[in-house]
């Protein structure tokens, strides 16, 4: 019974921290073709000598490339919760491995 309990956790553990390894990807590859992206406007566009007007205001690649760092900003912050989050599981995992262990070397002791 112990050991099932133990299973589960470890199994629901390891698929929580495989989840959590997938998003930290995507994340990272969003913040990378946005890097891109931003890199590529800068050098296209003379960002500086843009004419300030209302109309164009939207469209203006200084305006694309501060939406792109914002997106760039929230990509971090959530890397940063998901980093957190990821030790958190790991550690738990470990623990729960370490548990499981135990429990199968005494129940080969035992027999």
């Amino acid at each position: 019974m112990v050991k099932e309990y133990l299973k589960k956790n470890v199994d629901d553990l390891r698929m929580e921290k495989e989840k959590l390894e997938e998003e930290k990807s995507k994340l990272n590859a969003m913040k990378k073709r946005l890097h891109e992206s931003a890199e590529e406007i800068q050098q296209n566009a003379d960002v500086d000598f843009e004419v300030f007007s209302p109309r164009t205001d939207e469209n203006s690649s200084r305006e694309k490339l501060n939406e792109m760092y914002e997106q760039i900003n929230n990509i971090k912050k959530q890397l940063v919760q998901i980093t957190k989050r990821l030790e958190e599981v790991s550690g738990k995992l470990r623990e729960f491995e370490m548990m499981l262990l135990e429990v199968e070397n005494l129940e080969k002791q035992n027999n």
